[in-house]
């Protein structure tokens, strides 16, 4: 979801002087409150620039309600234009003067817009991304398609009847090139439709009708043409912008180095016994991700070929907490179904 952003626009009062002014009662108050507060922003422009340009340790924001609520547009992260509007006639030369010299001072206040740009690149990231996949899809006959990629052909199971706004669950198989394919996933494609998804199921190189090797080494997942790139090129030709990433080992590492790769291109991410290399790298770029709801770390507790403080220890670093599922072929596979549709059908 896009970041919220807030648009503060501020007319500040001039200075007054009161001798000038002769103002009593309730105008004689105001002119006063606004004079201190002028004088409490005057002080932390002045302490955001008093060390050669740069920050004291302590900036009074708190002097004033003004400044408080300035807090970001001065020295925060925001971006900030001031206007100073001044007089030209002789009777206002000091309060000329003295706008002056307070804009002069403020130009040299740095804000932190580390944010703001993240998010513009982010936005722009976006934008290019739409504009990539503009008409791309590709045909599904019969629920079968064949995908060029820089490896070769790899065959696909899937089904984009659905809205093109639906959510995409796209299925990564274990590493087995004699007996496995997208097929292992058949268990899952009813009730994705069901559930008013679509879905994507390739055979990744080497496997079932498709051309190529993959390397069953957690390393070579983002190797040039490795599983990653293939998986960034199905989904670049099938036209979708995210998926939710769901695989059993070695296609649950694939989808765990696809997501940390290409976060833009994950939507949630379902990793069932993954295998993961550098569970503690992995976490360092998706643990934000995590907390957000946007991850499901799913294990079996007596599987002899997947420890379970594996998978705790993934679940840690990613920042949830691991979902005991029961084993692959004694109802692993219902659990599964049941937490991917929970997590397709959420709001995001």
């Amino acid at each position: 979801a896009p970041a919220a952003a807030q648009l503060f626009i501020v007319d500040l009062a001039g200075s007054e002087r009161v001798k000038r002014s002769g103002v009593t009662g309730t105008q004689l108050s105001e002119a006063i409150s606004i004079n201190q507060s002028l004088l409490a922003l005057c002080n932390v422009t002045g302490a955001l620039v008093e060390d050669n340009g740069r920050p004291r340790a302590h900036i009074p924001y708190r002097d004033s309600a003004l400044t408080q609520m300035l807090r970001n547009s001065l020295g925060g992260n925001a971006r900030t234009a001031l206007i100073a509007c001044v007089s030209p006639t002789a009777d206002s030369v000091e309060e000329t003067a003295g706008t002056l010299r307070f804009a002069a001072c403020a130009t040299h206040i740095q804000n932190r817009s580390t944010k703001v740009k993240q998010q513009e690149k982010e936005v722009n990231a976006e934008q290019d991304l739409d504009e990539a996949l503009a008409g791309k899809s590709v045909d599904f006959v019969n629920a079968e398609a064949t995908i060029q990629t820089s490896v070769g052909s790899i065959h696909c199971l899937g089904d984009f009847s659905g809205p093109p706004d639906s959510p995409v669950v796209v299925m990564l198989h274990y590493y087995d090139r004699k007996n496995i394919s997208a097929s292992m996933w058949e268990f899952m494609f009813e009730a994705l439709l069901a559930a008013g998804c679509r879905y994507l199921a390739p055979s990744m190189p080497g496997h079932g009708l498709s051309q190529g090797e993959s390397s069953s080494k957690p390393e070579d997942y983002t190797q040039d043409g490795g599983p990653v790139d293939v998986l960034l090129q199905l989904l670049d030709s099938c036209g979708v912008k995210r998926g939710i990433l769901l695989g059993y080992d070695w296609g649950g590492g694939v989808a765990c180095a696809f997501a940390a790769k290409h976060p833009l291109r994950m939507h949630k991410l379902i990793a069932w016994c993954a295998s993961v290399r550098d569970p503690q790298e992995l976490g360092q770029q998706l643990q934000r991700r995590g907390k957000k709801g946007d991850i499901a770390v799913l294990w079996a507790k007596n599987d002899n070929w997947h420890p379970f403080r594996k998978g705790t220890d993934l679940s840690t670093y990613l920042g949830v907490k691991v979902t005991e599922v029961r084993l692959r072929h004694k109802g692993g596979t219902e659990d599964v179904r049941t937490r991917t549709l929970e997590l397709a059908t959420a709001s995001s």
